[in-house]
Order: structure tokens, then C-alpha cells, then sequence
């Protein structure tokens, strides 16, 4: 009698550790399980049990039945990244790379034992790897805004989209002649952040609506020339320079001051 007892602890532990119910995508019986609906039309197999059997194939080093499954989790997941992805659909390139990011967040944290919430709640964890991927590629390219309470776009967006950037800032590579020779040496020097600045001050400087007083402003407060120097290249006195200078700073000051309230709202 001991014996048999003995004969039939392996079994029972096999089953206690989880081995018996681990998924197999190697086993055309669990393939075929894996394709079951059940009657409300979910899948008999969950998101949630192909995950810990992601996780439980990967800490065995079984790299091969790992990734079957994974590219099961994703085609199960496709439609909803699609759905989610459909408000892109007039840019089809950044639909793409929303869809992308969606399917690396949800491949990379699938293998990931300490993320636990898509072991707990799958739909919702899918819902908000969806939203942040999405609301990512707006930002990326400068698409999304600030909100009122009542959900509508209230001021400007406040991020350069990267398409701009890319064509501002050109790598140093492209700027060199063809045939040209030598070390490309890193400027220290920002470069995007110094073309944005010039950008910014042009756009303030056009609440200026006299050419003059623009000039009087960059002659003094960017170029940083003393008042007789701006006079002569003006053709002016040093009073009707300061006088001008001060005027438009009182302008300019009103305007920035009106145009931050307003984003402010």
C-alpha cells in the first residue's frame, strides 16, 4: 500500500504546480481549443491564461511555444488596436505606428511577471494600452489639445509636431557637400531650440504692427545695440528711438499677457 502511494505522488504534484493545464501551442488539440468561442462569444481559452502560460513557457526557456502564443494574444487583440486606431485613419502612417506601439506594450509586458493588472482585468488593461498609444502619436505630432471641463479643444497645442522638427533640424550629414571630407564635430549648441526661439520671437514680434518699431526691437533688445547706433541706422534721435522702444514694449507686454490668459482658460 505504501508503495502505490508513493507511485502516485508525482501525478498529483505535476497537477498542483500547473503543468497539467499549461497551454501547448504544439498540441493541435490546444490550437484547436484556442480557436473555441464560447457562447457569448468570447474565447474558452482567456487573454488571461495566455498570458501566465506566456510567462510560464518563457521562464522554462521555451522560446519557440512562448512566441506562438503571443502571436495568438495579438491577433485576438488586432481588432480592438484597429478600432481604437480608426481615428487616424486620414494619416494611415501614424495609424501604423499607434497600432505598433500598442502591439510592443502589449508583447513586452505579456512576458513581464511583475505587470499583473492584464492578469486581472485584460479588457481594461487592452483599453488603456490603446488610449496611451493613441494620445502618444497625437502629442508626437502636435494633434492634441488642452481640454475644457466640458471636453472641447480650448487654446493651441503646445507641442512641435515631429515632422517640423525633422525638418528644422537637419542632421549635420546632409548639410555637408557631396564629396566634402573631415570630422563632423557635435555643436554643443541646441540648435532646434535656437531656430524655435527665433521662430517664437518672429510671431510676438508681428503684434507690432509698424516695420519700424520691429526693427527698433530687434536692433535693441536681440542684436543689443546702444541707442545711437540704433538711431543712425534708423534715421532718427536717440529720443524717438527710446520712446518707440518703450512704447512697443508696453504693446508687446499687453499681448503675451492677453494671449496666456486665454490658453489659460
Amino acid at each position: 500500500m505504501p508503495t502505490v502511494m508513493r507511485a502516485a505522488a508525482p501525478a498529483t504534484g505535476a497537477g498542483a504546480d500547473g503543468n497539467a493545464d499549461l497551454l501547448d501551442p504544439r498540441d493541435p488539440a490546444v490550437q484547436a481549443r484556442l480557436r473555441q468561442r464560447t457562447p457569448t462569444g468570447g474565447y474558452e481559452v482567456p487573454e488571461a491564461a495566455l498570458v501566465r502560460a506566456i510567462r510560464a513557457w518563457g521562464q522554462r526557456g521555451e522560446r519557440e511555444a512562448a512566441r506562438a502564443l503571443c502571436g495568438t494574444l495579438i491577433e485576438r487583440c488586432m481588432p480592438e488596436f484597429k478600432r481604437r486606431a480608426w481615428g487616424l485613419r486620414h494619416r494611415p502612417e501614424l495609424m501604423e505606428e499607434a497600432i505598433a506601439g500598442m502591439i510592443e506594450q502589449v508583447l513586452r509586458e505579456a512576458q513581464d511577471p511583475r505587470e499583473t493588472f492584464m492578469t486581472q482585468n485584460f479588457i481594461h488593461y487592452l483599453r488603456c494600452c490603446c488610449a496611451d498609444n493613441f494620445g502618444r502619436v497625437l502629442r508626437q505630432e502636435g494633434l492634441s489639445y488642452r481640454r475644457d471641463e466640458q471636453g472641447r479643444p480650448a487654446g493651441r497645442p503646445l507641442h512641435v509636431p515631429q515632422a517640423l522638427v525633422e525638418r528644422i533640424d537637419v542632421a549635420a550629414e546632409d548639410r555637408e557637400e557631396a564629396g566634402a571630407q573631415g570630422t563632423v564635430i557635435a555643436d554643443p549648441r541646441d540648435a532646434t531650440e535656437e531656430r524655435m526661439a527665433a521662430l517664437e520671437a518672429q510671431r510676438i514680434l508681428s503684434y507690432l504692427p509698424d516695420p519700424l518699431d520691429r526693427q527698433i526691437m530687434v536692433l535693441r533688445a536681440l542684436n543689443h545695440l546702444r541707442w545711437d547706433d540704433i538711431a543712425k541706422l534708423c534715421g532718427k534721435t536717440e529720443r524717438t528711438m527710446r520712446l518707440r522702444y518703450e512704447k512697443s514694449v508696453v504693446r508687446l507686454r499687453q499681448c503675451i499677457e492677453a494671449e496666456t490668459a486665454a490658453v489659460a482658460l
